[in-house]
């Protein structure tokens, strides 16, 4: 299995984005754990979500990416001293 991890940041609950997301890594037979989700409490507040996506192998995990980034997702890569 190979994983990566997205970010996505800004009103992506009121844009549909996190749905369109999630449905794209579910129906291209990956799976996705939710690692860290704020909600913003305002209507200007930002929300942010870092979700960790698995594939079964290394090019369907890379197309699947692409198509998150499509969307709006950033990907997160572990910078030096991140554990």
């Amino acid at each position: 299995m190979f994983s990566e991890t997205i970010e996505l940041r800004g009103h992506f609950i009121d844009s549909l984005t996190l749905p369109k997301v999630l449905d794209q890594i579910v129906t291209r037979g990956a799976t996705f754990n939710i690692v860290e989700f704020k909600i913003g409490q305002k209507r200007v507040d930002q929300s942010f979500a870092r979700i960790e996506v698995t594939a079964p192998s290394r090019p369907e995990l890379d197309e699947l990416i692409q198509r998150l980034r499509e969307e709006g997702a950033e990907v997160k890569r572990p910078q030096l001293g991140d554990k």
